[in-house]
């Protein structure tokens, strides 16, 4: 049976490091309000509203005092025994007996890892076809070389036929291979001139690979659907463009692999500061604007599960979803529903009404921080106290909690995990409660997956933003699989930069190898090509004379006229003077 790897020797391998701040406590603005994530398009009006249509009814089911009627005056000792939020949400101060059987939501169904049938991808090449088939591929190959022949439609001048020739899908794959090795020297921002130098600073294998004028002519042209129907397809769909792509992919993550127990939803940002309809700006995020993506990201191993690009207000048609964050948690949870899993989420997602349905429609818990105008938040909860004191409210399958961390700040939580008010001793004087130091544990999945595309980054420069999409496919493809490679060979030692460089390579060998035949490259090219791959290369036929001017062998030496035609019988130069012309019917005919 194999080991079960550990969250030290992930981290190790993914060559993911702690940031001093990363342990830290959540971070929230005056208002009390979590500082991060946060978005120009959200709108707290409508979070408001989204509560609105989810009204809580009292849960007096869980308390020695469930006989209180709320219709009637409570008396001093039930009035001593709860806490009435501003919407008359009840909480009990006292948490529900604990010598009760493990709950439904508490049982994990599925065995997590990788699913069986992908086991069967061993090496790095065949871990990274798992994420981006060969039906993908082909399907980016036939668009791609359909605008390849409209762009060679326009150009008058064929003299270089190769630059402008249909693509194939090794070169493609070859294209794909020198994005990663490019994102692996940590050159994604960098002039490409510089990769293709042949003064000593450049790097050989983009050289031996392609050449810089096709390896930017293919970029430039590669496209993801088909352009004769993107016009009608758009005016239903603002993702028309990559809506294929994108889809398969997160529809192959979620076949391959099945998530431990703890997950995170959050957003990523995809820097692009192009034209889009969509684009968002988040100051909290490095690029600040970008393509905003809600992800499920599995909190232990960093694998993104299910993502979902926010496009704003689509057209009216089958593409129209609504952005409320209820109805987006409802969505991006689809593949672990009914599973018994655990979510995190930040103060956006987190509301009682959410957590409720999570519990009661998908049987998942869900912990988080909330926004203290929530209506289900009880006064007392917001009044000052003293530093490092906590305030639990509980129901049945809810616990809320008000926790001073400094003076002037409240940290208010919500939890369906947790049901007692536990108090994590290792945290010493600050006396933090255990919900929120489960929270610092798993918050960061997303923000990790983050990190781990900023260090070895595929995208380029580029102002069209389904081509931006296509870089971050690249980009989480390299992460999963890896850690599909590190799941499955959990004796591994091979770190994320070796998994991309031995990725690189796979991709760019078999066009390689298509290269080393070519004779019309030069002969120290395909000597540096044979080298790299491991295969000896032909020697470059002479170039037959009638390429080399000499001096007619029937010419006098004084006049020493040289030719570059030669007899057809006997190969030797002669001048047109001495040359018999006839024409291709009398030449059969006397043949």
């Amino acid at each position: 049976m194999a080991r079960q790897i550990t969250d030290t020797e992930i981290r190790q391998l993914l060559e993911l490091d702690l940031d001093e701040n990363e342990n830290e406590d959540v971070v929230f603005d005056e208002s009390g309000a979590e500082s991060d994530h946060v978005s120009i398009q959200h709108d707290s009006d409508d979070t408001e509203k989204e509560e609105d249509e989810h009204p809580i009814e009292p849960n007096n089911s869980d308390s020695d005092n469930s006989d209180v009627e709320m219709s009637q005056p409570l008396s001093n000792f039930a009035r001593r025994s709860i806490y009435k939020g501003k919407d008359n949400t009840v909480w009990y101060r006292n948490p529900p007996s604990s010598r009760v059987r493990t709950r439904a939501e508490n049982i994990i169904t599925g065995i997590p890892g990788v699913k069986p049938h992908a086991k069967n991808a061993q090496q790095e090449l065949d871990c990274f076809h798992l994420f981006v088939t060969e039906s993908m591929l082909s399907e980016i190959l036939e668009h791609t070389n359909s605008k390849i022949r409209n762009v060679r439609k326009g150009i008058n001048n064929t003299s270089n036929e190769y630059a402008y020739s249909d693509t194939t899908l090794s070169e493609l794959k070859a294209v794909i291979g020198l994005l990663f090795l490019a994102g692996l020297f940590k050159s994604g921002r960098q002039n490409l001139k510089d990769l293709w130098a042949n003064d000593g600073t450049g790097i050989d294998i983009f050289r031996i690979t392609m050449s810089l004028r096709r390896f930017v002519f293919i970029v430039n042209c590669m496209r993801f659907d088909n352009l004769d129907t993107r016009e009608e397809r758009s005016a239903i769909d603002k993702l028309a463009p990559i809506r294929y792509l994108f889809e398969e992919f997160v529809r192959i993550c979620q076949d391959v692999y099945v998530p431990y127990e703890n997950l995170t939803i959050d957003e990523e940002l995809v820097a692009f500061r192009g034209r889009c309809g969509f684009r968002q700006y988040i100051p909290s995020k490095p690029a600040k604007y970008g393509i905003k993506i809600i992800a499920l990201v599995d909190a232990q191993t960093y694998y993104s599960l299910k993502m979902e690009i926010y496009a704003g207000e689509q057209p009216d048609g089958p593409y129209k979803v609504s952005n409320k964050p209820h109805d987006i948690v409802d969505r991006i949870v689809q593949p672990i529903s009914q599973t018994g899993r655990n979510v995190t989420m930040d103060n956006w997602f987190t509301s009682h009404p959410t957590f409720e349905y999570l519990l009661k429609n998908h049987k998942l818990t869900a912990v988080g921080t909330m926004k203290r105008n929530k209506a289900c938040i009880p006064p007392k909860f917001q009044e000052k106290r003293d530093v490092n004191t906590t305030l639990f409210g509980f129901q049945k399958d809810m616990t809320i909690l008000s926790y001073i961390p400094k003076r002037n700040k409240n940290v208010f939580m919500l939890s369906s995990y947790h049901h007692d008010c536990e108090i994590d001793l290792e945290t010493g004087d600050q006396q933090k409660p255990a919900i929120i130091t489960f929270y610092n544990q798993t918050k960061s999945g997303v923000d990790n997956v983050d990190k781990l595309i900023r260090t070895y980054d595929v995208s380029r420069n580029s102002k069209r933003w389904p081509l931006t999409i296509f870089f971050w496919i690249l980009n989480t493809a390299g992460i999963n699989a890896k850690i599909v490679h590190m799941l499955k060979n959990p004796g591994a030692i091979a770190s994320r930069r070796q998994f991309i460089k031995k990725l690189g390579i796979a991709l760019t060998a078999p066009h390689q190898a298509e290269r080393l035949n070519n004779m019309r490259l030069s002969t120290t090219l395909r000597k540096r090509i044979g080298s790299h791959i491991g295969e000896p290369s032909e020697p470059t036929p002479k170039r037959p004379d009638s390429y080399i001017k000499k001096r007619c062998y029937l010419c006098p030496s004084k006049k020493n006229r040289k030719s570059k035609y030669t007899c057809a019988s006997c190969t030797s130069h002669i001048c047109l003077e001495h040359a018999n012309f006839i024409c291709e019917n009398c030449r059969t005919n006397t043949e």
